[in-house]
């Protein structure tokens, strides 16, 4: 009798621990469930549509497209100089003289010669009809004035370079010579001119955009000196690509009416090769590059869906997406580098 109630006793404490036990887990069963959901805190934007351009960065610097080195065509001592560095000038005008006295007596001398010579034929041809000298020798004198003439026009050529002109319009960049120096020889440089209202930059592209510029197409140019980018127009395309490099030549004009550019200068150049519009636009922090592939993170249904996409160009931060996209759903742009396909997320940051 005492043995079944010890075994009662024990059958007892046994199904109240086993009860006590259930409800423990239960309760923390019901504790777990009751937890937030950990969502991660994700910076997310819209697909945007707009235009795009392909451009291509380069730099060139700037240089005179017409250039000249004026020298003296006759020597003698300079008496006058009309024009200082930094003067415009135009084709024509008297940059210098050079003293003509010596010239002007060969000038003289010639003028006399010729007079003669003419003279001296006019006697010596036919009378009527009668020779009045050998035919050999009236030839003779008809070289002669030929001859004499020649000298002639040398001499008023000489007198005429005396006066040292500009071979072009420009601004005068360099002055070599002294008024009271001397020209010991023909062919020494005074003056140097660049034609500075047309100026022009050499940039190099590679090969794989010649058939994306043609002459006539647009650039802009950026000076550390100017605040707004300047228009330049393509004038030359070298039909030769260089085998070292694989780039080809392109000359870029650029109008400087205003004199505000200067030869030497270093300029940025920006050329625009391509233009789409209407296409998908999304900044370029949003995609994760690895070797092998392009990817982004949509957010649907507050989760973190992976896309592999297909890229176009870049522009000011901007990248072209050639895959589809839903225009709704929202593109992750800060917190994907650390997300899991499937991850809980919570966008902040704007209202989407």
């Amino acid at each position: 009798m005492l043995n079944n109630k010890i075994k009662n006793v024990v059958l007892f404490a046994a199904v109240t621990i086993i009860l006590v036990a259930c409800s423990g887990s239960e309760s923390k069963k019901e504790k777990k469930a009751d937890e937030p959901i950990y969502k991660v805190p994700v910076e997310a934007t819209l697909l945007e549509i707009g235009k795009i351009t392909n451009t291509y960065k380069t730099t060139a610097i700037l240089e005179a497209r017409a250039e000249s080195k004026v020298t003296n065509k006759v020597s003698g001592m300079i008496v006058d100089i009309l024009v200082e560095e930094g003067m415009v000038v135009e084709k024509g005008d008297v940059l210098a003289e050079i003293d003509s006295e010596n010239y002007l007596l060969e000038l003289e001398r010639t003028n006399i010669d010729l007079e003669s010579a003419i003279a001296e034929f006019n006697r010596s041809k036919p009378v009527d009809g009668r020779q009045l000298v050998a035919v050999k020798d009236l030839e003779k004198l008809e070289f002669l004035v030929k001859t004499r003439r020649n000298q002639q026009k040398v001499a008023q050529i000489q007198v005429r370079d005396t006066k040292v002109r500009a071979p072009i319009a420009g601004v005068v960049a360099e002055r070599m010579v002294k008024e009271g120096n001397m020209t010991a020889n023909p062919g020494g440089v005074m003056f140097s001119i660049v034609a500075l209202d047309t100026l022009q930059g050499v940039v190099y592209l590679p090969e794989s955009e010649i058939n994306n510029v043609h002459v006539g197409q647009q650039a802009n140019l950026e000076f550390p000196s100017t605040a707004a980018a300047i228009p330049a127009t393509i004038t030359l395309i070298s039909p030769v690509i260089d085998t070292d490099s694989g780039t080809f030549k392109v000359t870029l004009n650029v109008n400087n009416d205003d004199y505000r550019l200067k030869p030497g200068m270093f300029a940025k150049v920006s050329l625009t090769l391509d233009e789409r519009q209407n296409t998908q636009l999304v900044p370029q922090r949003a995609l994760l590059v690895t070797d092998t592939e392009t990817s982004l993170y949509v957010v649907e249904d507050n989760k973190a869906k992976k896309m592999v996409v297909e890229t176009g160009y870049e522009q000011n931060g901007l990248v072209e997406v050639l895959t589809p996209l839903d225009a709704q759903t929202p593109i992750i742009v800060v917190g994907q580098q650390s997300l899991e396909v499937g991850a809980d997320v919570k966008i902040i940051g704007q209202d989407l």
